[in-house]
């Protein structure tokens, strides 16, 4: 997970995968008043937790765990800081990796298991989705009386293009087709608005399971996840439909409440779902298979609910017992994300602290089915604690870290569009360490590899603005708006504003900032944020007064 790409509040608790350079400036802000951070988490159902390594929107950066915090050459923090309004992706804690699940009473038929049979996986076909089209995946799902899973994604979060490339074509996972009918959203496309109006997604990727009859949640997953965790997600999600089916979990059962402690998380009910998590610990007890993943839920909802004492108290409390491949780390990304909500003082650095010793135990052992995805984030969420925590040198290593397992990584990616999965965290890590001219090669060869994406031009425009390259850097965001939709698409209209701005051209941001205004206006419900809207009227109200003022300056 993690991705962890989170979104918005602080950036900490989703982490991973698709944090932007928005939500490092906007996490920036914040460290130097109470920094913010990216991690991954989310609501959901029945199983799984894996929601720590995620990106998150640009609304809710804390709860998502940034994945690409490092040190920051002072040269480039005020652009860093002004770019962050483009935050690639996280929004709040989500959990991640899956503590082996406490199996309810379900029939013999319950979930398929992918290692049985004598047809070795290699031999299986990958799995086939059915993209863009959730109701016709549901249609088809309750048709056949089998449970619907849903990857809710965008093409910027690198954690889900990780996801893509490196998990769900992983042919094991083909079983499950048996019983599962796989579909994957752009939750940029007009086509998602209907399902994020019921289905709260403030880290990508999300990964939703549920029931065929009336589309409850069973299963929830935000932020990255390893094949295993995966595997358990949809296993737990088939067994919680069977016994819910045949009424055999009792009301009070841990598994029970946890499936309604996420299906709260994912409605967004906050409250609810804490209340839930804490009845479903109670039950469960310190024994319990699944008390990592609830516990992560918990930490993930407390969050949500703004209560950083209650959630730093939690977090520091237990972030030494939680276990899992990617819980862990999650668990860690969330905490940070606390931690920067608080007014500073001891219990703030004492929770900083307790987060970065647990970090630093999972970069020098990192579980076995780790991703190189999900070791860099833990390594870029190394980095961001000791940065928050006054140790420069540290981070800075940290930061030197993550770049090497990425650009291992992309070294053995075998098509571009995979070695592009690695492309942020190495953009971010590069600026960090003050090299920004790899960034800006990196990113151009991309593009070139890659004309029909809106996603490298996009990068290296924020790279080049971070390194004040401003008419660069508006040539290559002019190419990301037009091959860009839906609210990624304002993003940018964001940034070309930020761009106009530096470049002294008042009218020229005016309009820009008119066109986001517009366009914030016309979106559908379940793409429309009133905090995006507020937040781009106030930059157009100040672009106005400026210039009324005598014309924007040149810097």
């Amino acid at each position: 997970m993690p991705r962890s790409c989170r979104t918005d509040p602080r950036n900490r608790s989703l982490r991973r995968d698709c944090t932007s350079f928005a939500a490092v400036g906007e996490r920036l802000i914040d460290a130097r008043r109470r920094p913010p951070a990216t991690p991954r988490s989310g609501p959901g159902a029945a199983l799984g937790p894996g929601a720590a390594l995620a990106c998150r929107s640009e609304g809710e950066l804390a709860a998502v765990r940034l994945p690409c915090l490092a040190v920051r050459a002072p040269a480039l923090l005020p652009a860093l800081v002004s770019a962050a309004a483009l935050a690639a992706c996280a929004a709040e804690p989500p959990p991640r990796a899956p503590a082996p699940p406490a199996a309810p009473p379900s029939p013999p038929a319950a979930a398929p298991s992918p290692a049985a049979g004598p047809e070795p996986a290699a031999a299986r076909p990958p799995l086939e989705f059915i993209h863009d089209d959730v109701p016709r995946a549901r249609e088809k799902a309750r048709a056949e009386g089998k449970a619907l899973f849903v990857d809710a994604w965008a093409p910027w979060c690198h954690t889900c293009l990780s996801m893509k490339h490196y998990v769900l074509t992983d042919p094991s996972l083909r079983p499950f087709a048996d019983r599962v009918v796989f579909a994957d959203v752009d939750t940029d496309r007009p086509e998602s608005a209907p399902f994020l109006e019921r289905h709260e997604v403030t880290v990508w990727p999300t990964f939703f399971v549920l029931e065929p009859a009336g589309g409850e949640v069973i299963g929830l997953w935000r932020g990255a996840a390893s094949v295993e965790e995966l595997r358990e997600l949809i296993r737990e999600a088939l067994l919680a439909m069977d016994s819910q089916a045949a009424s055999a979990l009792p009301a009070d059962d841990p598994n029970r409440l946890l499936v309604e402690a996420k299906r709260a998380h994912s409605a967004g009910d906050h409250a609810a779902a804490v209340s839930a998590y804490r009845r479903a610990l109670a039950r469960g007890g310190e024994a319990w298979p699944r008390r990592s993943e609830a516990l992560l839920g918990l930490l993930s909802a407390l969050y949500r609910t703004k209560d950083a004492a209650a959630c730093a108290e939690l977090g520091s409390a237990h972030v030494g017992e939680v276990k899992g491949a990617a819980l862990p780390a999650d668990f860690a990304s969330v905490l940070l994300s606390c931690a920067a909500a608080l007014p500073g003082g001891k219990a703030q650095r004492a929770a900083r602290e307790a987060a970065v010793a647990r970090l630093r135990s999972i970069v020098a052992s990192p579980p076995a089915d780790a991703s190189a995805d999900d070791r860099a984030d833990a390594w870029g969420l190394l980095a961001e604690g000791l940065e928050a925590l006054g140790d420069a040198g540290g981070a800075r290593a940290a930061s030197e870290s993550k770049l090497a397992v990425l650009e291992r990584a992309a070294k053995e990616a075998k098509t571009p569009e995979a070695a592009a999965a690695y492309d942020y965290g190495r953009a971010m890590a590069y600026i960090a360490l003050g090299r920004g001219e790899e960034a800006v090669a990196m990113l151009s060869q991309r593009e070139a590899q890659m004309p029909a994406s809106y996603e490298p031009p996009a990068r290296l425009a924020q790279v080049l603005h971070a390194m004040g390259r401003e008419a660069e850097a508006l040539a290559a965001v002019e190419r990301a708006i037009g091959r860009a939709y839906g609210p990624r698409r304002l993003r940018y209209l964001k940034l070309r504003a930020e761009i106009q701005q530096r470049l002294g051209r008042g009218a020229e941001q005016i309009a820009t900032l008119r066109e986001e205004v517009a366009g914030y206006e016309a979106l559908p419900k379940g793409h429309a944020s009133q905090a995006a809207l507020d937040d781009a009227r106030r930059r157009l109200a100040e672009a106005k007064k400026a210039q009324r003022g005598g014309g924007v300056k040149k810097r």
